[in-house]
């Protein structure tokens, strides 16, 4: 009964259907309905409200994100609490989302941890794209860029020879981290503000270093919950569960205390100057700027530099043939009768293939600072919404077998052709840096601090793994710790002057 009821009215339903599609594709061609939206990028499976939440990990998120890769192709999506984020796990994805579409893609996501409660409001970093971004980025361009920064060098030289002569005594782990950090300090202090760094117990130092820390500590979207749900800033410190607010008052003293610190002629003076020759009712917004530009000098030119060198030194410990290669092509280049300076780079390919390969190897900055889109965009298909958070994933990058074969070898042959810097191999400083109009304006500064310090410690020490009881070297690991820059966890290796003739020149600081 029922069933030839329904087959009765068999027709009158599927005339129902064909209508109902005819009246659908009649009002969308009239443009009273929107066509269907295109699918998101693939992406993990998500939770209702919280999205994948519990399927990051609390370290070392650029793993996860290359195992997500690895399932659903270099273009990954997924959700935190509603907040799309868009993961790139190519080259070619970042060039086209960072470089090609520059125009949507150049924005910073909000970070209240950083920007409202720990003080960096200012961090050319984390600015969101527009005219105020504009402004400190051009006052921070007109000090760091490819043709001023080689004024620097006899600064950065002089760091360089510093941290030698401090080598020549260095017992541990604790020991060398404290001396590299204070030898990056010496030169940027006195390249930005004129300030020459106490030996020990710097004040400066203590302020600055917790001023920096805010900065990589928060800049990680969904690090602190405070991002995902940004009323809890309106929370009391002393509740529990409010300890970010703590934090962020710790720092954020911290920031102001490194802002307005005073100094001897250096960027800072040249600032000043340009400060007194502007209309009274102009000075005020450029005071902030080109304070902040140097306030921002100083937290971005020690981390990333500083963490390259002390994968360096763990890498010349594990991989003694490749430090004898690079010192043979000093000797052969410089003698031994003084210590290399900047006028040898061009001479010295492989050491730059050192440095190259160091900054791939154990990818100093795996994870890009995110991005931000400002409209709805359709990419290769996908639907990006805007508001989307977008992550260059570096670690991934620099790890392709596909253009670096044996990624997970230190081979800095790898970047040399013929003699000389192969131009056809990919260059690590692109991931590591950034795309498009974000690129890092300190890179050139960041590069030759790099470089210095290198080619200087070559030419003069011998690095190495510690001995065992046995007397053969230990068997040492390079394990990278979690943050925005990544550092080694601690290792044990031993620095003797190559050379009673290199102990002199170090202690001389004899050059050309």
């Amino acid at each position: 009964m029922i069933f030839s009821s329904f087959m009765e009215s068999l027709p009158y339903v599927a005339a129902a259907i064909v209508t109902s599609f005819f009246l659908k594709g009649l009002l969308k061609g009239l443009g009273f309905l929107k066509p269907a939206r295109p699918p998101l990028p693939p992406g993990p499976k998500g939770r209702p409200l919280i999205g994948n939440y519990l399927d990051i990990p609390k370290t070392k998120e650029w793993l996860n994100l290359d195992k997500w890769f690895k399932e659903h192709g270099d273009i990954v999506y997924y959700q935190l609490f509603g907040k799309g984020i868009l993961a790139l796990g190519s080259l070619k994805r970042c060039h086209e989302i960072f470089e090609k579409r520059s125009g949507i893609y150049s924005s910073r996501p909000e970070l209240i941890m950083l920007n409202k409660l720990s003080g960096w409001d200012f961090a050319l970093v984390t600015l969101p794209y527009g005219s105020t971004w504009r402004k400190h980025r051009q006052a921070f361009h007109q000090y760091f860029n490819m043709n001023v920064a080689p004024k620097y060098r006899p600064m950065q030289l002089k760091g360089a020879r510093g941290l030698l002569r401090q080598l020549l005594d260095c017992p541990d782990h604790d020991a060398l981290k404290r001396m590299l950090r204070s030898s990056f300090a010496e030169i940027i202090m006195e390249v930005v503000y004129g300030y020459e760094v106490a030996p020990v117990n710097d004040p400066y130092m203590e302020i600055t270093e917790l001023a920096a820390t805010a900065m990589l500590e928060c800049v990680t979207p969904g690090r602190f919950l405070v991002e995902v749900f940004p009323l809890l800033q309106y929370v009391p410190s002393w509740l529990p569960g409010a300890e970010f607010k703590r934090l962020a008052a710790q720092w954020k003293a911290a920031t102001i205390a490194m802002n307005h610190g005073t100094a001897k002629p250096s960027i800072v003076t040249s600032m000043t100057q340009r400060i007194s020759d502007q209309e009274e009712n102009d000075r005020d917004e450029l005071e902030k700027v080109l304070k902040n530009t140097a306030g921002i000098a100083f937290a971005g030119g020690t981390d990333t530099t500083m963490s390259a060198v002390t994968v360096f030194f763990l890498a010349m410990a594990m991989h003694p043939e490749v430090q004898k290669k690079a010192q043979a092509e000093i000797d052969s280049v410089v003698g031994s009768h003084r210590l290399p300076d900047f006028s040898d780079r061009d001479s010295l390919p492989y050491v730059n293939a050192i440095l190259k390969e160091t900054l791939r190897w154990q990818t100093i900055v795996p994870l890009n600072t995110p991005h931000l889109s400002t409209q709805d965009d359709v990419y290769d298909g996908y639907f990006i919404p805007k508001g989307t958070i977008i992550i260059g994933g570096s670690w991934t990058i620099l790890h392709d077998p596909a253009v670096y074969p044996d990624p997970f070898e230190f081979k800095p042959e790898r970047f040399i052709k013929d003699g000389k810097l192969d131009p056809d191999v990919f260059d690590p400083y692109v991931a590591i840096f950034g795309y498009g109009r974000r690129v890092c304006p300190g890179r050139y500064f960041g590069d030759d601090t790099a470089y210095i310090m290198i080619v200087s410690i070559l030419a003069s020490l011998n690095i190495s793994a510690p001995l065992d009881e046995n007397g053969r070297p230990k068997q040492l690991i390079c394990d990278m710790d979690d943050g925005v820059v990544s550092y080694p966890k601690p290792f044990d290796c031993d620095i003797k002057p190559r050379s009673n003739v290199a102990t002199e020149l170090i202690r001389d600081g004899i050059t050309n």
